[in-house]
């Protein structure tokens, strides 16, 4: 798991203000329920968000609200429990309550399965890549979030281990491996459209739907 590899402060303090998309959250969600020190940060952002609405001058509550607030029971509220991982699913809870596909075949060594974001632009799914495997060269037209749940992979900007989060846009061109003993398992929202380079990805390219 390394430092760097983690989203920026910009990008948590969108997903704490309920403003991503909900396909693009769920891969923050992701990384911040394995990622101890993205989850602490949250916590400070979400912590210095209610200190600053302390500071705001409440305006006054009208009468027919103060007396609905006065009417209505006071009592303990359990908390539901944490939701089970699915089965399958590398561990994660936060995609418990979302509707998972079957894992499929796309390529030698890799296999994706869906994962079904109602309302969200962008397309999320999980990848399963078996060890020493090499992506195509591809890049993107729109935002590629990944979080590395399993096992690792590298890339021209670096080596992505469980844990971390790789933030990628169309300015970023890059040629994934597999680790050689790991392999990996993530997941991935993609909005935008997937664009394989070279001859082997042009080739690919009207076979895979991403």
């Amino acid at each position: 798991m390394s430092a760097s590899h983690r989203p920026s402060q910009e990008t948590l303090a969108a997903f704490a203000a309920g403003r991503l998309d909900e396909g693009l959250a769920l891969v923050v969600a992701a990384h911040v329920e394995v990622n101890l020190e993205s989850r602490r940060d949250l916590a400070e952002i979400e912590a210095l968000s209610g200190a600053l609405l302390d500071t705001i001058e409440p305006e006054p509550m009208a009468a027919d609200a103060r007396t609905l607030s006065v009417a209505l029971p006071h009592r303990n509220i359990e908390l539901p429990p944490r939701p089970v991982a699915p089965p399958d699913a590398a561990g994660l809870h936060v995609i418990a309550p979302y509707t998972l596909g079957r894992w499929k075949s796309v390529g030698r060594g890799v296999a994706l399965r869906r994962v079904d974001v109602p309302g969200s632009d962008a397309r999320v799914f999980m990848l399963r890549a078996q060890p020493g495997t090499r992506l195509p060269a591809h890049r993107h037209t729109g935002a590629e979030w990944t979080t590395i749940v399993a096992g690792a992979y590298q890339h021209e900007y670096g080596r992505y281990a469980a844990g971390d989060f790789d933030e990628a846009d169309d300015r970023h061109a890059h040629t994934p491996m597999v680790d050689p003993i790991e392999g990996c398992t993530c997941i991935v929202a993609l909005t935008g459209n997937v664009r394989f380079e070279g001859i082997v990805g042009r080739l690919l390219q009207p076979f895979v739907r991403l």
